[in-house]
């Protein structure tokens, strides 16, 4: 290879880079690694520019077109003396634009390390440009844009995409799109706010959400990863055969719900097909069409393809069973009946101070609030976002994979979580994935002990965290950990005695399961 002109081996060795693609030959690599040995090492003690020009010469072919490269702004690190310059305008932490201000972004690179708050009648403009967003210090996987009631955002030619986490717009504004294929993973329109989109894309690679409780929206010309529809109270939906991945020459939401309270238009418009496969095929990613209920609405759903479904539930006591993903699924609420639904995303509830029971479902997404009681059995959990919950969560051979934040001190999320998860229950995948932040939950945990033939131990000690508790005639005792950002992760160490003799020690933390079997050795 050819860098800045200069032939550079490509074979490794000590001090030397090694290239190859970043998959398989036979599945269609769509690009290079550049490292070294033991594969796959950085290149900090390589003679390798963060910036500069590559060229390959393909035996057979000839040399590729040149290349020109800027990996400063990655956090590119390596042994090469070559000076190279940030491309990009840098702001770190929330960027406000508050009054009349008029803030324009044009012919840049600009990195957003933050939300962005367009308020009161001020405006954002974005042309010719890339806003790239990054998380910063926020607690949120979600990185937001607020436009305020009388604010403004228009993006023209413009590309806006994450450098980490997931761009969110919350408009309650006026937003309008031009010419830019954005990668917003979701985009929220409340009552009284205005889009107009042309010519331009809102897809990610897990989202592209259009969710609509309200406003005036246009799309001429445009391509959306997935389109969210509020039934509101009152309103009536009957509709079946429903696909993902149309074309939409000319569409009108008063056609499948007469008596909805905004306007939405789409001319010459797709819908991406539900066509996620393997990790993303179910779970906490936007395809397709999503409805969102009000209790109060007239539906009816019947032999149609949907990511979500999400149901509200407010003072309720009510339960549910049998709700599945990739395969046609039933249920009935009020006068609300899905019938032959194939759910392929998420079974999404919305629960404030109501008793809810949910059995042999998946893929269940929760969002619960005030003193709630909600009752898992024989149920997978894919995403738990509490908010000011104070209630309790009782698993019953449950598991929780995926994503969940559980956060506080954060208006336009939760102000305050402190709430018990009791039962037996599994979690998976959710350690990295898990946000925690001004929060507090108490967790039970049950502990089982049993002698090497498999028979409870009577009377065993179980000493943790400064406190001793002892087993009964079934081997079973139960404890409890107040834990908070600061310890959740803080594995405890759990010790089990018979009499004086320590027979098992365990460490503890939020994610262990439950119960806890100890075997004596």
């Amino acid at each position: 290879m050819y860098v800045d002109g200069k032939e550079v081996s490509m074979e490794g060795g000590a001090g030397n880079p090694v290239v190859r693609p970043n998959m398989a030959l036979d599945k269609s690599p769509t690009g290079l690694y550049i490292a070294t040995e033991p594969w796959v090492t950085g290149l900090v003690d390589v003679n390798f520019p963060c910036c500069g020009t590559i060229q390959f010469d393909i035996p057979g072919e000839g040399l590729t077109n040149e290349y020109e490269f800027n990996l400063v702004d990655l956090g590119c690190k390596t042994a090469s003396k070559k000076e190279c310059q940030s491309e990009w305008t840098k702001h770190s932490g929330d960027l406000v634009i508050s009054g009349t201000e008029t803030m324009t972004i044009e012919n840049e690179k600009y990195l957003q390390q933050g939300n962005i708050y367009i308020n009161d009648q001020a405006k954002l403009i974005l042309k010719n440009s890339e806003l790239a967003m990054d998380r910063g210090d926020l607690a949120t996987i979600h990185i937001y844009i607020f436009v305020s009631e009388n604010a403004s955002l228009e993006i023209e030619n413009s590309l806006i995409f994450p450098r980490s986490g997931l761009v969110c717009v919350m408009n309650h504004g006026n937003v309008s799109i031009t010419d830019s294929p954005t990668s917003i993973h979701y985009f929220d329109m409340s009552r009284g706010a205005k889009l107009t989109m042309i010519n331009s894309e809102m897809v990610y690679t897990i989202g592209g959400l259009l969710q609509v409780a309200g406003g005036d929206i246009t799309l001429i010309d445009s391509t959306i990863g997935a389109l969210g529809l509020r039934v509101p109270a009152g309103a009536h939906l009957n509709i079946s055969d429903l696909k993902s991945g149309v074309y939409l020459e000319s569409w009108d939401v008063h056609d499948i719900i007469p008596e909805a309270d905004y306007n939405l238009v789409l001319e010459r418009t797709t819908i991406l097909k539900d066509d996620f496969t393997g990790d993303l095929k179910h779970g906490p990613y936007e395809r397709g069409w999503l409805f969102f209920l009000d209790p109060n609405a007239h539906v009816r759903i019947s032999n149609s393809e949907l990511r979500k479904v999400f149901i509200d539930l407010t003072n309720e006591n009510v339960s549910f069973e049998n709700l599945k993903v990739g395969i046609p699924s039933s249920l009935k609420y009020r006068d609300i009946e899905l019938k032959d639904v194939t759910v392929m995303g998420q079974w999404p509830f919305t629960i404030m101070d109501s008793n809810v029971t949910i059995s042999n479902s998946d893929y269940l997404f929760l969002q619960t609030s005030g003193q709630s009681t909600v009752s898992l059995i024989d149920s997978h959990m894919c995403e738990f976002i509490p908010r000011d919950f104070f209630g309790t969560m009782i698993f019953e051979n449950g598991l929780w994979t995926c994503a969940g934040e559980i956060l506080g001190n954060i208006p336009h999320h939760s102000m305050e979580n402190d709430f018990t998860i009791k039962g037996s229950l599994k979690i998976e995948g959710v350690r990295e994935n898990l946000q925690w932040k001004d929060a507090q939950v108490t967790r039970e945990y049950e502990v089982i002990v049993k002698d090497e033939n498999d028979n409870p131990i009577k009377g065993a000690f179980i000493e943790i965290d400064g406190n001793t508790y002892v087993t009964d005639k079934a081997g079973k005792v139960k404890f409890s950990l107040i834990l908070n950002e600061s310890n959740y992760i803080e594995p405890k160490i759990l010790e089990v005695f018979e009499g004086e003799n320590l027979i098992s020690q365990k460490e503890i933390d939020f994610f262990t399961e439950t119960p806890i079997i100890i075997i004596k050795n």
